[in-house]
């Protein structure tokens, strides 16, 4: 294999947009044919990501990804949906190739805007009212795309069959055929267990997000990347105070702590299923 040069050490900001992209094919296709002459195996760790997330096509393609059902933005106004158009996209628009060439520049450099986050409060199909924390559509809505293009199939292929929910083909109607498949193969099965995480996006831990994703790429740019882009954010104080309001909130039900199951008593039921697999 060729010695390729470094990715951090390539001067991308004194290249035409015409080397860009001619320099960043080159490299994805001598690491591809790096692959093939092994025998097609892709490698445990996978490489050379920046280049995918940074190529003007997959910019492309991010952009339009983005805009899907966002031309009006959806907001509760007193109580109320209202929609309204999307007044980031309708700018970016105006001028789309431009700021995508520009956006190309960032990810080559890691040198991106200061963040501007601010909270949206969406309600779901279910009713529910979800507080959302988002920034502006460019940079960072097609950057998020441009990486979930590039980096999602690995990323769900290493995920359990059993995993559903904003996957592709992986939605609700197919969580269900899983459990009614398993409770006909396996009709001793009668507990489940059903929960609930508070604030689970917000309070998932950053070091945790890293090392899962350290464990499927090798390319460290591509990880300072996600910690600028996805791991910048930190709900800080705010989520440890809502978690323990919570907490608060629970105790003041009469059943709080009420009822203490006997772990070992339920252990020994036969008709568990980690006991028949003992027996």
């Amino acid at each position: 294999m060729m010695t390729i040069k470094p990715f951090e050490d390539i001067q991308w900001e004194s290249m035409t947009y015409e080397e860009i992209d001619s320099l960043l094919i080159e490299r994805i296709r001598i690491y591809e044919e790096a692959i093939a002459m092994r025998g097609g195996k892709r490698p445990k760790r996978e490489g050379f990501i920046m280049e995918r997330i940074a190529n003007i096509d997959n910019l492309r393609l991010a952009d339009r990804k983005a805009q899907e059902g966002k031309a009006k933005r959806l907001i509760i106004v007193n109580g109320k949906e209202v929609r309204i158009p999307n007044k980031y996209i309708q700018a970016h628009n105006e001028n789309a190739e431009a700021e995508l060439r520009e956006l190309q520049k960032m990810i080559l450099t890691l040198k991106f805007p200061p963040p501007n986050y601010r909270s949206e409060y969406l309600r779901t199909d279910a009713g529910k009212v979800r507080e959302l924390i988002k920034q502006n559509y460019y940079p960072w809505r097609i950057l998020q795309h441009a990486i979930m293009l590039v980096v999602s199939p690995r990323i769900f292929a290493s995920l359990i069959m059993d995993t559903f929910a904003c996957i592709k083909g992986k939605g609700l109607h197919f969580g269900v055929k899983r459990v009614q498949r398993t409770l006909r193969r396996h009709p001793e099965l009668k507990w489940f267990w059903k929960t609930d995480f508070k604030k689970y996006y917000q309070s998932l831990p950053h070091d945790l997000v890293r090392s899962s994703l350290e464990r499927l790429y090798k390319d460290k740019m591509f990880l300072r990347l996600i910690d600028m882009v996805i791991l910048a954010y930190d709900s800080g104080e705010e989520i440890i105070k809502e978690l323990e309001n919570e907490i608060i909130r629970n105790q003041r039900n009469p059943y709080w702590g009420s009822v203490k199951p006997d772990f070992r008593q339920s252990r020994n039921k036969l008709h568990r299923p980690q006991d028949e697999a003992e027996r």
